[in-house]
């Protein structure tokens, strides 16, 4: 009998090893997956109309020309709202840009970018936008964003742009090879500035617009410059504003998150440190200098021979280090950290004369007396906590602060007695 049952656990063993065997030839590993959405390139390239005010629904790089602010809704175009009454702002319209991130004006032309291309338009009169150029295909590694924690389906150009990203469940056989995680790319935002004291200027004798401190599109003199994918700026020779030439690429190292210009030349934040470049060749940016800081988003801004960097931790950049860092540029070659300061979570920032700006995250927006700029961090003037500011443009006594809520607009033409003049809501 004991023999029996010995028989039968053995006949049953081999069976749930044959079973076994029989069901290993068909494991399925399934996963997750960015696929592409294609638009073909007649449809995307079919020039998007200005439109009247549309409601705003997630905040962007800002700009300001002419008592006018720019606010780009990622992916979607450029909010237009007129300012000449601070106390009383009133938006104007919408122009339709698939795809946009971050923009620049020069005199009377806007530049954008829609994912791939570089649009050109004639704003003279900011009620009536006229398209004026497109230049294709000048971007050729911009991608919209996507949900970066998953493996991405290759891309085929012969189908079309990609202007958006699908999370789709996949399977593969066992033994197939899996597909990596690598991410075929992200142009992020991810703001520009004029020949002034203000935080984040476009350096050059054209009438330029201001933006704030998160940009990837900037100019200095005649040449409009813009990041992309975070490895690769792009000059273009803007002297004729209305037919833009665009240069070789020139390729930059550290993940640029932003550009800002100062004098003839080109500050970067990266999540690693900062990174100066020359223009003095303006086709063809050099590398000056870097200076490294702890793992973290890091807008810069300059006036006079100071840099001031907020480092921030969490997002897209990692890092648990929140913190203004203050950096002695006067030698462009050697960069010299002064002091940090301890902060919440800094984001944008803007300094005008010995007013500096921290938009903090949760703890609102800021205001320090630079006067000393050493010391800056340690002269909290005034704290509107009311706001979790993101961007900031302080210019001639008005700030214009982008928060999750809305944009704001307040008078700092006392530094003793700094308020809200108005808000526009999102």
């Amino acid at each position: 009998m004991k023999n029996l049952k010995k028989l039968k656990r053995l006949f049953v063993f081999a069976f749930m090893a044959l079973a076994a065997v029989a069901c290993q030839d068909k494991v399925r590993y399934e996963y997750l997956m960015n696929v592409p959405i294609y638009t073909d390139y007649e449809s995307f390239r079919s020039t998007g109309g200005f439109e009247g005010p549309k409601s705003m629904e997630t905040q962007g790089a800002i700009y300001y020309k002419d008592q006018h602010l720019f606010m780009v809704e990622p992916d979607k175009g450029i909010h237009f709202v007129n300012i000449e009454d601070p106390i009383s702002p009133n938006q104007t319209g919408f122009l339709n840009v698939w795809g946009a991130t971050s923009m620049a004006i020069r005199g009377d032309y806007l530049y954008v970018n829609s994912f791939i291309d570089l649009l050109v338009y004639n704003v003279g009169d900011f009620t009536n936008p006229i398209f004026i150029e497109r230049l294709e295909d000048v971007f050729p590694t911009a991608l919209p964003h996507s949900e970066g924690n998953y493996p991405y389906e290759p891309i085929d150009k012969t189908k079309g742009v990609v202007t958006a990203w699908e999370v789709k469940e996949m399977e593969s056989d066992a033994g197939e090879e899996l597909p990596t995680f690598e991410n075929p790319g992200n142009w992020g935002i991810v703001t520009t500035f004029e020949d002034n004291s203000f935080g984040g200027g476009e350096v050059g004798t054209g009438s330029n617009g201001v933006a704030g401190s998160i940009s990837l599109f900037t100019i200095i003199n005649s040449y409009l410059y813009v990041i992309e994918e975070g490895q690769f700026l792009h000059p273009f020779d803007i002297t004729n504003p209305a037919s833009p030439n665009k240069y070789d690429q020139v390729g930059v190292w550290g993940d640029v998150e932003t550009l800002f210009p100062y004098e003839s030349y080109l500050f970067m934040g990266t999540p690693s440190g900062m990174i100066i470049y020359d223009t003095e060749n303006p086709t063809i940016p050099a590398y000056v200098s870097s200076l490294s800081h702890a793992r973290g988003c890091d807008p810069v801004v300059v006036q006079d021979d100071f840099a001031y960097v907020t480092v921030r931790s969490g997002g897209p950049c990692g890092g648990n280090i929140n913190q203004l860092d203050v950096i002695d540029v006067s030698n462009m070659s050697s960069p010299e950290l002064k002091r940090s300061f301890e902060m919440d979570n800094p984001h944008g920032l803007g300094i005008d004369g010995d007013q500096l700006f921290i938009c903090d995250g949760d703890a609102g927006l800021k205001v320090f007396d630079a006067s000393t700029p050493e010391h800056s961090g340690d002269q909290l003037l005034h704290q509107f906590k009311n706001i979790q500011a993101t961007d900031i443009i302080p210019l001639d006594g008005i700030a214009l602060v982008v928060g999750q809520e809305g944009i704001y607009l307040y008078s700092y033409l006392d530094p003793s007695n700094i308020y809200e003049l108005s808000k526009i809501n999102f």
